[in-house]
């Protein structure tokens, strides 16, 4: 508490706040007394830039030029703020002021209630989109609706307007001081806008800037989804929409302004049929997906499908060619237009795209090697797209199998791999993981033995001098492609596949460039997605959702299942997956693990063979592809299994 805390005035008080940056700076770790990487979000400083400045009470960056107090270093790493195009913070100052002066027992200060300042905010944005539409017929807005390939008369009848000194009203309202700059103003309700700049030449520090929404998230040309009776293009951009609706008016289509609004339109349209269903009318609209041609595009076109799926929706791919739409017109309007009438009159416009498809593929491989020689072969190369499902009895080593799938997917490709574990711990499956590493690295060490993974997690390899060298050199060796593999721990808080589904669809979306494979250990143990459920209705449900994952993310998952006990002695078939649920219908490929001896399967007076199979060291094992929709079926891959050291060979 500083002395006199309520006798200094409310200047007093900011600077009393402002000379406490030091040891805020202090607090997170940093030394003040020299160069810092800079704490500006926006700034990937890879040399120190930013400095501390004792006189100012202020950081400065060399890299970047922003320049902060107290105040707005609090804003940027406790509120997300971010800076605009002058380098200058939007953020209630209100907010971060009290916020400060309570941790420093500051008397604090009264704030405008938020409902005042949005109606005021509400006001502005109504006004500029009034005052922008008496200037859409200015020579600078036509020439500018010209280069994007849109006339006049559809960005009125949309009513688009332009303002030649546009400024950030939020900025405006804090007495902060923006560069103005032109702008297309395009309304997405009475009260939001995107203000898009038109210069030609827009600086570099100004470019994240360049399209700006003010006002709440809405769909643009929302009105249009109430008319099922025409074919309904869904683009991601404003632009992109009138693009389309430039060509043909024999369609609709609206702009999502973000993929992030997918969950928006979905929205919207249920509502929409739920109004309709009040006047038992039907709602059923033809939706034509024109998202952009980029990784995030395909990953929401994925996702828009499966929403349309989900809500009995026709929904079809628009094949053009170009980034966007506005550029697919603008670069050639003739065959813009041609490929819009074309997908009008044939949605599916099947042959076309599986001809691009085929094209996206020929230089790209699709199948992710499993790092099993044998088993890669018998796949066609590997793992593709699909949902696989491998079955075995208890204790025959169906976790130890794919777990060292997933480490040579990470280990020899990179590739990220989920593993959602529900009956292991994380710290389980990694001594696995080293103590297979320690057997393989062993061959060629002179020194030091094989760890199991009990010995490591108990530190027994710390006894012996040359069993620690071993050990990490394993640990080396996994350390440079651990991150890779994202082990779920689920054995305290079971995940539902809804989970993973969503957990996948997280990273799909902040990764759009990496498709993961996905590891569910396993089926029978998920948490239900309904309670309701009986236990086949829940492996049916959860195994369903696996394969929206498939179809939605273009990704390989691999589950793991129980076998029904009855068929524990029995060769592996089709009848092990039995009575829980759809599994052989909804996978694609379906592996049984089993022991060698018994391809023939054992009876009951032979049950001595069953004992000495698994008791041998290495066991012999074999996988047997039951099932392979799109390769060969009814065939086996033989393996070794060293269960003391978690091992598979083949």
């Amino acid at each position: 508490m500083h002395p006199n805390q309520n006798n200094y005035s409310k200047q007093d008080s900011r600077e009393v706040i402002r000379s406490e940056l030091e040891s805020y700076l202090s607090e997170q770790g940093i030394d003040t007394s020299k160069n810092f990487t800079c704490l500006n979000p926006n700034h990937a400083d890879h040399t120190p830039s930013m400095t501390f400045y004792k006189d100012d009470n202020k950081v400065y960056c060399h890299g970047c030029g922003v320049s902060w107090d107290i105040f707005d270093l609090y804003a940027v790493q406790h509120l997300g703020a971010t800076p605009d195009a002058d380098n200058r913070l939007l953020y209630n100052f209100a907010d971060v002021y009290n916020a400060l002066a309570q941790k420093l027992s500051i008397p604090t200060m009264k704030r405008k209630p938020e409902q005042a300042q949005r109606s005021k905010i509400s006001q502005i944005n109504q006004r500029f989109i009034e005052l922008s539409q008496r200037s859409i017929d200015s020579q600078p807005s036509q020439d500018y609706l010209k280069k994007r390939g849109i006339s006049l008369e559809l960005a009125k009848q949309y009513h688009l307007g332009y303002l030649d000194k546009w400024v950030n009203p939020v900025t405006a309202l804090k007495g902060m001081h923006t560069t103005p700059s032109p702008r297309l103003i395009i309304p997405t309700s009475r009260d939001s806008y995107l203000a898009r700049d038109t210069r030609a030449d827009i600086p570099d520090s100004q470019q994240n800037y360049k399209k700006v929404k003010q006002g709440g998230q809405h769909l643009f040309n929302k009105q249009a989804l109430l008319d099922d009776s025409k074919p309904l293009f869904i683009a991601e951009g404003e632009i992109d929409a009138l693009s389309i609706m430039q060509v043909t008016n024999k369609a609709n289509a609206v702009g999502l302004g973000s993929t992030t609004n997918l969950k928006l339109l979905k929205q919207t349209i249920q509502h929409i049929r739920q109004e309709k269903q009040k006047n038992h009318a039907t709602y059923s609209p033809t939706i034509l997906s024109a998202l952009d041609n980029d990784s995030a595009g395909e990953l929401a076109t994925r996702q828009l499908e499966q929403i349309c799926n989900n809500l009995n929706l026709d929904c079809y791919e628009v094949n053009y060619e170009g980034k966007d739409p506005n550029e697919a017109l603008i670069s050639n309007p003739s065959k813009f237009q041609s490929t819009i009438e074309q997908t009008i009159k044939d949605p599916e416009n099947y042959l076309t795209g599986f001809l691009k498809r085929i094209e996206e593929r020929k230089n790209t491989r699709q199948y992710v090697p499993t790092g099993f020689t044998n088993l890669d072969k018998k796949l066609d190369g590997g793992l593709y797209p699909q949902l696989y499902v491998f079955g075995a009895i208890s204790s025959l080593g169906k976790t130890t199998f794919l777990m060292q799938i997933a480490d040579r997917i990470a280990s020899r490709q990179h590739r990220p791999v989920f593993v959602f574990s529900l009956e292991t711990s994380k710290d389980e499956l990694t001594s696995k993981n080293l103590s297979r590493l320690t057997f393989e690295l062993s061959s060629s060490s002179p020194q030091g033995l094989p760890q199991t993974a009990r010995q490591i997690s108990n530190g027994q390899w710390l006894d012996s001098e040359d069993n620690s060298q071993l050990f990490y050199k394993a640990l080396s060796a996994y350390s440079s492609y651990y991150n890779s593999i994202k082990i779920v721990d689920g054995t305290q808080a079971r995940p539902s596949a809804r989970d993973v589904y969503s957990k996948v669809a997280i990273y799909c979306h902040q990764h759009p460039d990496q498709k993961p494979v996905i590891i569910v250990d396993y089926l029978q143990i998920l948490k239900p997605i309904s309670d309701q459920d009986t236990d086949k209705e829940k492996v049916t449900k959860s195994i369903s959702e696996f394969k929206k994952i498939v179809s939605t993310f273009q990704v390989p998952v691999l589950v793991i299942s129980s076998f029904n006990r009855a068929n524990y002695k029995n060769a592996v078939s089709m009848e092990s997956f039995k009575e829980s649920g759809e599994i052989e219908y909804y996978a694609d490929t379906l592996i049984g693990l089993q022991y060698k001896a018994m391809s023939k399967g054992f009876k009951d007076d032979n049950s001595q063979a069953l004992e000495k199979a698994m008791q041998a060291n290495p066991r012999q094992l074999e996988a047997v592809i039951l099932k392979n929709r799109n390769g060969v079926s009814n065939t086996s891959v033989d393996f070794t299994f060293n269960p003391k050291f978690n091992y598979f060979a083949d």
